[in-house]
């Protein structure tokens, strides 16, 4: 089982108590572009506070996704749908495509008796991509970082820039 889950949930997830459920939530930011979209797998929102001890109000919305297996593998992904209700997903991506700077998201579960802390520490911080938009839904794949087709040296060393090479 992952070991940034909390005991709390482990818990939750192996005795399935009826009084108790598992809250997914998704935070979607584009850090210095926009401002983040917090939604929660729910019919009501809810203020829950994150890892850092800022508290936010997550909005309901109708999500679905399946978490990347814990694996050796190099190259994991998630896919992920969310409804098009309201539109305002949609206009986040509009203006996300429109600049480089790449979308997160984070996954953070809570338990509807303890909305004090996410009960993944650290949460799931994935990079969306190929991301789709059609009436119902908006689509996509988010990723860990791609390091594995990254640029080493990750600076390119030209006499140009470096005079004395």
């Amino acid at each position: 089982m992952n070991d940034s889950l909390q005991a709390a949930i482990k818990e939750a997830f192996t005795v399935a108590p009826s009084n108790v459920v598992v809250l997914p939530t998704l935070e979607i930011r584009q850090t210095g572009v926009q401002g983040p979209i917090f939604l929660v797998q729910a019919r009501r929102s809810i203020v829950a506070t994150d890892e850092n001890s800022n508290t936010w109000t997550f909005e309901p919305s109708g999500f679905q996704f399946t978490l990347p297996p814990s694996s050796e593998e190099g190259f994991q992904s998630l896919n992920l749908a969310i409804d098009n209700i309201g539109q305002r997903v949609t206009t986040f991506v509009k203006t996300a495509k429109a600049n480089a700077v790449p979308v997160e998201i984070v996954y953070r579960p809570y338990l509807s008796n303890d909305l004090t802390r996410p009960q993944m520490i650290p949460p799931l911080v994935l990079y969306l991509k190929d991301v789709q938009i059609n009436e119902m839904q908006v689509t996509g794949r988010a990723t860990f970082m791609d390091i594995v087709n990254k640029r080493f040296p990750l600076e390119l060393y030209t006499r140009a820039r470096f005079p004395t090479l």
